[in-house]
């Protein structure tokens, strides 16, 4: 029986996730269907106590149970290293065996990789797909409250008719001051109807403009509330799309770091000595053992002829 060993170190973790699945139905159904194990284990070359279903037991749990005697995985939880062994009857068979199960091994952690790198990337995406949404959501719905109130930017226009109504203010006041002085120089001038009237209409255009300004729901002040709501409202959508793209690229970036790795620091190889059995010890102790149940049988022999006597 030849005994095949390597060595492979990972994270913590990773070892007893690599030991179970090496160790399961699974795999043992793939490296019997690539190596034939249950034809190769249940050879006639085979010691008829060692072969596979020697006593009609050759169900696939049975072979399982025959598979898990042949291979063993050490842990050392202080290195992060474990010892794979697997015991075969043809060194050929003990390294393909080995082989195969760190290949398998191996596979399972790059999947598992794949698989953390796939959802890191795809979380990232969705969060920035909502984003994208939110924003444009958030932009037109700025754009289509702009169109129906027929603004732009109601700070800029009522600065605009604030600037309006302060000519107008200033025209009021030199029409004031030109009529205080006709009463005093010409109290009986025509002109003091004219300029009469122009304050009036200059009084009317001055509330105009300053109701358009400070007036009710259709004015700049009444527009500007909802308008600034809205305007929050796109930006905070536009910082969150920004966050998520910086957070997708952050992902990406972290799943081309491998998280998880298997490295083997011992490479699996033909072994040519066979392992098992040990024959020297294994004769010493078949005699040792019949010499003791020999003196045990003797002395109880002597003591039924002593207890008849």
């Amino acid at each position: 029986q030849f005994l095949q060993s390597a060595g492979i170190t990972s994270s913590h973790d990773d070892l007893y996730t690599i030991k179970d699945y090496i160790l399961s139905r699974d795999v043992l159904t793939i490296i019997d269907n690539n190596l034939g194990l249950r034809k190769k284990f249940s050879s006639p070359s085979i010691d008829f106590l060692d072969r596979f279903g020697i006593v009609g037991n050759n169900t696939f749990e049975d072979f399982f149970l025959y598979y898990k005697d042949r291979v063993s995985i050490e842990i050392d939880t202080n290195s992060s290293i474990c010892i794979l062994q697997v015991k075969a009857y043809s060194p050929t068979l003990a390294h393909d065996m080995n082989e195969a199960l760190l290949f398998l091994g191996e596979g399972l952690v790059n999947a598992i990789n794949e698989r953390a790198r796939q959802d890191l990337i795809q979380f990232a995406s969705n969060d920035v797909k909502e984003a994208e949404g939110e924003a444009k959501a958030a932009a037109l719905t700025l754009s289509r409250y702009r169109n129906r109130q027929t603004l732009f930017d109601p700070k800029q226009e009522s600065t605009i008719q604030l600037q309006q109504v302060s000519q107008l203010q200033r025209l009021l006041i030199e029409a004031r001051s030109h009529l205080a002085q006709i009463r005093i120089s010409a109290p009986d001038s025509p002109y003091i109807k004219v300029l009469e009237l122009r304050m009036e209409n200059l009084k009317r255009e001055i509330n105009a403009e300053t109701g358009k300004v400070t007036g009710g729901k259709e004015s700049i002040v009444g527009k500007m509330t909802e308008y600034e709501r809205l305007t929050l409202e796109r930006d905070f959508t536009d910082k969150r799309l920004s966050a998520t793209l910086a957070s997708l690229e952050e992902a990406k970036s972290q799943a081309n770091r491998q998280q998880l790795y298997l490295g083997r620091i011992v490479q699996p190889n033909i072994p040519d000595q066979a392992f098992y059995p040990k024959r020297v010890r294994n004769i010493a102790l078949i005699f040792f053992g019949g010499l003791l149940a020999y003196g045990v049988l003797r002395l109880l022999q002597i003591g039924v002829e002593e207890h008849r006597d």
